[in-house]
């Protein structure tokens, strides 16, 4: 891949991809590559923001694997970490290693506010466990069985207590009894406020529904006056990546942190997708000045490289757990945690965060002023390299543009872009590309997007 721009020899999908992809039909369930696409691409290559596929089209990969390939596709300095640290000892199990101590200690220095030498962390191996990890510790903690989540969040489906938090109804089919000890409450998704009001003038009453909820002893959760609390946690997504990035007002976190202090409820902040400087900052929540009880984190930990989590928290909180209460085979990984260690010294010196939020106040300015020339654009939301196009069929109704959605994105990718769906009604396009892309790549990212929603508008109804 000689060129920074994206090229399409063939019309995708080409017929080698369409031969591997009956392979797997053939042999695997259809995962996320189905239904994100609806296309059977099949990939090669990858470097940078660069993927290849097997027909040799080229495109920028504005996915970043889920988010997880934080600084693009092989990336010399993770792969050199990935290469020493196999030559000399690649699996332990719980046998300490060198980069284990290493990253550790590393993670803990880097933590936002009081968390910031003051924590412990326990090591997962990917977001779904290290999330599981933090509602154990919640539940243990403050010995209650209430965790109280948000409508559109994503916490994994790797386990049940990842899964019991994630909203989406359907990745629940099936398994009965559903979510116990979940509460699920509105999120501040100001565009599509379920209480039909306009933010500011609504005074935020997402906040006060919240209070209203944990005051009332008729909603089962407290009574304060007869001393009684069954909630253990509230756990958050800084901005729900798989609905679509949508962004709080600036008063929602500080308003929630807030409110854990008065009801002494725990913060658990998932930054498996919005973490490593994707939103300008090294931790999502950190864009409001506010400080979680624990955090898990994943994806972009490794870049992609290598899976892995881990769940940090105060002291006090990863200290209740008894020895061996958690631990997996792969936790802690000895190669898994020499590339974390790289990927931490390449975003700190080369303020790739910084690099985030600057160019990403450009890209979103990009992408504001296709809002004023497209009408199927309804809204747009994001922060750094983390934005989403919310699509609608009408702008006075938000009626949601779902099958339009899935058409610019075939779009797209027919002029060499990648780009996911998600969202709460499946309209909204996720922009997630690595940290390492320059104002060159965003502009023509914006150019391809612009055609794609053009043709899509074209189309007789």
């Amino acid at each position: 891949m000689d060129s920074n721009r994206p090229s399409i020899k063939v019309i995708p999908p080409g017929p080698k991809s369409k031969e591997i992809y009956e392979i797997l039909r053939a042999y695997e369930y259809p995962a996320e590559y189905v239904t994100n696409y609806d296309l059977p691409l099949v990939m090669c290559e990858g470097s940078g923001f660069l993927l290849k596929d097997l027909d040799g089209n080229t495109y920028l990969d504005f996915t970043s694997g889920f988010a997880a390939l934080a600084v693009g596709h092989s990336h010399p300095k993770l792969l050199d970490a990935a290469f020493s640290q196999m030559k000399m000892l690649q699996h332990t199990a719980q046998i300490p290693t060198e980069p284990r101590a290493r990253l550790a200690k590393r993670l803990v220095e880097i933590l936002p506010g009081n968390l910031k030498n003051n924590s412990k962390l326990v090591f997962a191996v990917g977001g779904s466990e290290a999330v599981e990890i933090a509602l154990k510790s919640a539940r243990v903690n403050k010995d209650r069985p209430v965790i109280i989540s948000f409508f559109g969040g994503y916490h994994g489906r790797g386990g049940a207590g990842a899964m019991d938090v994630t909203s989406e109804a359907w990745f629940h089919k099936g398994l009965h009894p559903t979510r116990p000890g979940v509460v699920e409450l509105p999120y501040a998704y100001c565009y599509r406020c379920y209480f039909g009001r306009e933010y500011p003038e609504c005074g935020l009453f997402c906040l006060e529904y919240i209070r209203r909820v944990l005051s009332d002893s008729k909603c089962g959760l407290r009574n304060v006056k007869k001393g009684v609390n069954h909630v253990a946690a509230i756990i958050l997504e800084p901005a729900q990546g798989s609905s679509g990035y949508v962004i709080p007002p600036k008063e929602f976190w500080p308003g929630i942190r807030k409110i854990c202090d008065e009801c002494d409820i725990l913060m658990i902040d998932d930054e498996v997708q919005m973490g490593w400087g994707r939103s300008g900052r090294m931790f999502c929540i950190e864009n409001w000045d506010v400080v979680p009880d624990m955090i898990a984190l994943g994806k972009g930990i490794t870049g992609g490289m290598y899976p892995m989590g881990v769940t940090v928290g105060r002291r006090e909180l990863i200290d209740k757990f008894e020895p061996n209460y958690h631990g997996v085979t792969y936790g802690g990984n000895p190669v898994g945690c020499a590339i974390a260690l790289a990927m931490i010294e390449l975003l700190h010196k080369e303020k790739l965060p910084e690099h985030a939020a600057e160019l990403g106040k450009y890209f979103f300015k990009e992408l504001k002023e296709l809002e004023s020339e497209h009408p199927l654009i309804g809204h747009v939301d994001g922060m750094g390299f983390m934005i989403g196009i919310e699509l609608v069929k009408d702008r006075r109704t938000k009626e949601p543009a779902s099958e339009e959605a899935m058409k610019i994105v075939k779009e797209a990718i027919k002029r060499g872009l990648l780009l996911t769906i998600s969202g709460y009604y499946g309209n909204r396009i996720n922009i997630v590309p690595p940290l390492i892309i320059q104002k060159e790549q965003v502009d023509v990212a914006t150019e391809i997007l612009s055609s794609a929603i053009h043709t899509v508008e074209r189309e007789p109804h």
